[in-house]
């Protein structure tokens, strides 16, 4: 089953550009007078987090070979920490004497610490699991108690059940504490919807 990866709403950019530098290049973004110069982009590496580095960039939106400047950067950068998943992101870059274009150096900062996730009930796990599996690797059985990453995951769960044919179905969260009240646990709930099919949804006055 493949399932188109979904984010959630971005809020501010959380990422930091810092440490830009060019070996043997004049076109350093950090420094130059024109922060909206495109330079082709031919190379990005990720380190620095948990999270496999093919799906930070798959986020991203950034491919090999496009544009890129500082409004492109702080895009990607929005769309990766609309996750939930991470809190920050370093920038680096790097030229070949002679080549044109540039490498990105990608430091992700994630969020933490992590929490088991089950899904419930148990005997829609395995299905749902295989499902957001399929459409990214990023989807954990520990993730971050951040409201974004709960948002991502929920939204994500809820498209799988459509794909599944389960279209009437509700996706809904709970963080488990324990006796003194610290977070243990996240929580998915997969419920039916609690309006009648018949139902129509009431119109807003």
């Amino acid at each position: 089953i493949e399932v188109q990866l979904m984010l959630g709403r971005t809020g501010r950019i959380l990422a930091v550009l810092a440490g830009l530098s060019f070996a043997g290049c004049a076109q350093n973004f950090g420094q130059t007078n024109n922060p909206h110069q495109l330079v082709q982009l031919n190379g990005i590496q990720v380190t620095g987090t948990r999270l496999p580095p093919d799906s930070i960039i798959k986020i991203s939106g950034l491919k090999i070979g496009q544009m890129v400047n500082d409004e492109t950067l702080k895009r990607a950068s929005d769309k990766v920490t609309s996750t939930g998943l991470v809190k920050g992101l370093d920038y680096g870059y790097n030229a070949e004497p002679g080549k044109p274009g540039v490498y990105l150096s990608l430091k992700v900062f994630d969020e933490g610490p992590l929490l088991p996730v089950q899904i419930m009930p148990l005997q829609d796990a395995p299905a749902i699991w295989s499902c957001l599996h399929s459409a990214d690797p990023i989807f954990t059985d520990q993730m971050p108690n951040t409201e974004k990453a709960i948002h991502f995951y929920s939204i994500n769960m809820a498209r799988c059940l459509g794909n599944l044919g389960a279209v009437s179905r509700r996706v809904a969260a709970t963080v488990a504490c324990d006796g003194t009240g610290k977070s243990i646990a996240i929580n998915f709930h997969v419920t039916p919807d609690a309006r009648p099919a018949s139902a129509s949804p009431s119109a807003s006055h």
